[in-house]
Parts: C-alpha cells; sequence; structure tokens
C-alpha cells in the first residue's frame, strides 16, 4: 500500500525459472536482475553447459549413447544452483512488495 505497487511471487519465480534475472527485473531489481542474468551466462559459457545438454538431447533422440553424460552433467550444476538461487531470491523480494 506505500509507494511500491504489489508484485507477484508466484510470477517473480516462474520468470526467474524461465531465466535467471527475470524475476528480479519484474520487481525492478534491475542490478540484481543483471547479476543473476551474467552470472548465469558466464557460468553457462565456462562450462559449457547448455551445449552439452543439447548433445545430450541429440544422442537420446537419435538412440545413441553419450560417452560424456557424467560430465555434462556436473557441469550443468553451477548453472542449475544460479538458476535455482534466482528464482528463490526473485520470490523473497516479491514478497516485500506485497
Amino acid at each position: 500500500m506505500g509507494g511500491k505497487p504489489e508484485k507477484s511471487p508466484v510470477l517473480a519465480g516462474i520468470l526467474s525459472g524461465l531465466m535467471p534475472g527475470l524475476g528480479q527485473f519484474y520487481c525492478r531489481q534491475w542490478k540484481r536482475g543483471a547479476a543473476f542474468l551474467v552470472g548465469a551466462l558466464v557460468a553457462d559459457g565456462a562450462l559449457g553447459a547448455s551445449v552439452g545438454m543439447f548433445k545430450l538431447m541429440q544422442a537420446s533422440l537419435s538412440g545413441t549413447p553419450a560417452d560424456d553424460a557424467g560430465s555434462i552433467l556436473l557441469r550443468s550444476i553451477p548453472l542449475l544452483a544460479v538458476a535455482l538461487w534466482s528464482v528463490v531470491d526473485a520470490v523473497r523480494t516479491a514478497k516485500r512488495f506485497s
């Protein structure tokens, strides 16, 4: 009821689940959103998680076993951690506006 419009924690969480930082942008937390987005991009770029996941999907669709599936999954953990942290932070941030 103050000067800040209410924000939906559910929508903020969904947005950050789609792309880290979007929920923070929705809550008008520009620097936090940019930090989560850049963090996810750096983690993915440095570890090649997205490229590895695409290779895993192609291997599973073609029926051929992926030789480096374990490595790909391990490299995905930091990206998943940033994404999960972004979702939790977006929900908490939105609750402060409610």
